[in-house]
This record gives C-alpha cells, structure tokens and sequence, in this order.
C-alpha cells in the first residue's frame, strides 16, 4: 500500500484540472483523466460528464501519481488501474496502481502499486473477470501480466513478462516499443501492437509464469515504418482495427480466435495522397453497435469517422476539427452519446455528440481545460 496522502480530496492547479463547471441537467457520468502531469501536484483527474448535455465538471485530481499517461477501470468491480509512466530512458520500471473509486464522488481509495515488469508503462488492458492486468512497456519493449486476487488486490510484481525483439528504419525505431495491449474478445488471447519492430504480437493466454505464450504465427507484420500503436476489435469480435502512428494509416483485419490470427482486409489512410507532413495517427474507438470506426489524426487535429463494411471495407464519412490540438486519445461513454477527446497539444478536453444512427458527429461548445490529458476512462457501462 501507498501512503494514504496520495488521495486529494481537492483541486489542485489550474494548469492540471481545469476550473470550469456546469449545472447539472441530467444524470452525471463519471470518468477519469490520464495526463502527462509530471511533480507534487500531478496525478489523475476525475470529471462527470452530464449524460443530458454533455458539459463536463472537474473534480480535480484525486489521487497524486508521476505521469499517469493511462487509466484503466474495471466496472463490474469499481476498480481503477493507472500507469506511472517512467523509464522510458532506461533507468528503471514504471508502475501499475489500483484504487477502489466512489461513483458518486469520485473520491479514489488507494490500493497496491505494481512494477510494470518493464521502462515506460504506456496502456493497460484488463483480463476477463478482472484477475489480471496487462501492460504494455514503451520503453523497454516489454509487455506484462499483473496479477489481481479475488479480494482486488494487485500483485507487487509482474508474473509474467514478454520481450519484443527488433527493429525498423525509422529513427524512432532502433529498438522494441510496445505501444498496447488488447484482449480480443474471446478471452484468449491478447494482442500488443509495437512501433519500434512494425508488429503486432499475438499471445495466448495461460496461468502463471505461461500467462503469455507466443501465438502461432507470433505476429503479424506491417510495412516498414508503419509504427502500430492501438488495436480494437468490433463487437462482433470477428474484425479488429489497427492505428499506425508514424504511417498514419488504419488497417482492417479478420480475426481468426481459433488460431488467434489476424489477415488484412483493408486499409485506409488518414491523409489525402497529397499530404506533405509527417503522418500521426492516435486512437481508434468503435460504435456499440460496430457500424462506425473513429480514428484519430494527430497531423491534421481531426476526428475522422469511417463507416464498416461487413466485409471489412472502410469508407470514410467525415473529418472534423478535434476542438484543440493534438488528439492524443478519446473514449465514448457508456451510453454511446458523446464522445470525449483528450487534446495533449492544447491542455482541453472536448465533449462531441454522436448519432447513432449515422455514426456522425458534432461538436458542442463543451469543454475542459486540463493539463496535457492523454487517456479518458468512463466507468458507466
């Protein structure tokens, strides 16, 4: 356990949790913040987003944490998992940390804290039933499985970790980056992409020191320079969907769970071929419903909309502005109606509403000042 300081139960600087608030019209969901937040008064933020009008409120940062780039909940179980994203330097771990959150207050109780089986912890996923939490290491190259007992407590170590090898031709890829960590939908296997070798790493999942077993293929490969970043799966669990940072390019696959395969299907960039700049993609996130693909561009401080062919075609529906700068990540809320980005470049969160019905979205004059956000976690389901 960690000491009990580390639960703030106020506002700390403007620069990091935003001051502007909003009546409440309707029912308030919760979420919390991951940023870049970095000395005594870092950590991560909570917020309610109005389910009827989308505004959103800061409760301020309510647990004090260095560099938590990502958070993670667990729904069923009230759990939240943060990342400390240190090491990326190679002088050490980072971390892993649990909390118990309030859905009401969003105050956060403190748990254990993990090392993150290797340097620079960048993304999370969570094990089916919640007994174990995946990390991906961008610095070290490594990906890990922390355990999480019966009781919700987090194991102080990683029991099992995997190192990627190689590299590719960008300068930025002279050695592994394990850049996520994504369980597909069956359970079974879970999926890392990596920038610094150009592919995505295929695991099956065991128990124990074999909780990460190579997959057969062990990866499937991109293009030289491509840089994978994040991969989804529709809810139909028979299609995935892959960001490519530095190649700026989305890619469809077929996913074979008896094999725990994946086999291209199609791909789309984000920038017209008479783009001159250097590509950045960032996040993706699909529809309830598995109709519509968001993708992030970076380059362009755009949220693009895709439409989802059944047989894997994307068609893209709309581009629009990110309301900032820097669209690092994005989250839907439970409902499906308003999707939150989180604006790195511009130290905002902005709310969008979404239809249902088109995929298409529309900006609101909601918004957040928040220091350098980078993830957003809703806990309504």
């Amino acid at each position: 356990m960690y000491p009990r300081s580390w639960l703030l139960l106020a506002s700390v600087t403007l620069a990091l949790t935003g001051c502007q608030t909003a009546p409440a019209t309707g029912v308030q969901r919760l979420a919390y913040v991951g940023n870049q937040g970095s000395g005594p008064d870092a950590g991560v933020v909570a917020v309610k987003l109005d389910e009827a009008s989308g505004a959103l409120t800061s409760l301020g940062v309510v647990a004090q944490v260095e560099r938590p780039t990502w958070v993670l909940a667990d729904k069923v179980h009230k759990r939240l998992f943060a990342v400390s994203e240190v090491g990326n330097d190679g002088t050490g771990h980072g971390s892993v940390l649990s909390f118990t959150y309030d859905e009401f207050s969003g105050a956060l109780t403190p748990g254990e804290r993990a090392d993150s089986g290797g340097g620079g912890p960048t993304h999370l996923a969570l094990a089916p039933g919640g007994g174990a939490v995946f990390v991906a290491n961008y610095g070290s190259g490594t990906v890990a499985a922390v355990s999480v007992d019966a009781s919700g407590r987090l194991a102080t170590e990683a029991g099992s970790v995997a190192a990627h090898e190689g590299a590719g031709p960008h300068r930025r890829q002279k050695g592994p980056h394990a850049h996520g960590v994504t369980l597909d939908p069956s359970g079974q296997y879970l999926l890392s992409p990596d920038l610094g070798t150009d592919r995505v790493y295929v695991y099956k999942l065991g128990r124990g020191s074999d909780m990460l077993t190579p997959a057969n293929p062990p990866f499937a490969a991109l293009p030289p320079g491509s840089g994978p970043r994040h991969i989804v799966f529709a809810p139909n669990g028979r299609q995935a969907f892959l960001m490519t940072e530095m190649g700026g390019t989305v890619f469809s696959y077929a996913w074979d769970a008896r094999k725990g395969s994946l086999t291209e299907l199609s791909h789309a960039a984000l920038d017209a071929a008479d783009f001159t700049g250097a590509p950045s993609g960032s996040e993706l996130a699909v529809s309830r419903d598995g109709r519509f693909l968001y993708a992030g561009n970076r380059a362009a401080n755009r949220i693009q909309v895709y439409s989802v062919a059944s047989d894997g075609e994307l068609r893209l529906l709309q581009a629009i502005d990110c309301g900032g700068l820097v669209p690092w990540s994005f989250a839907l809320n439970g409902s499906g109606r308003w999707l939150v980005v989180a604006n790195q470049g511009s130290n905002n969160l902005s709310v969008f509403a979404v239809d249902s019905a088109s995929g298409l979205l529309t900006a609101t004059d909601k918004r957040l000042d928040l220091g350098k956000p980078t993830s957003v976690a809703f806990t309504d389901r």
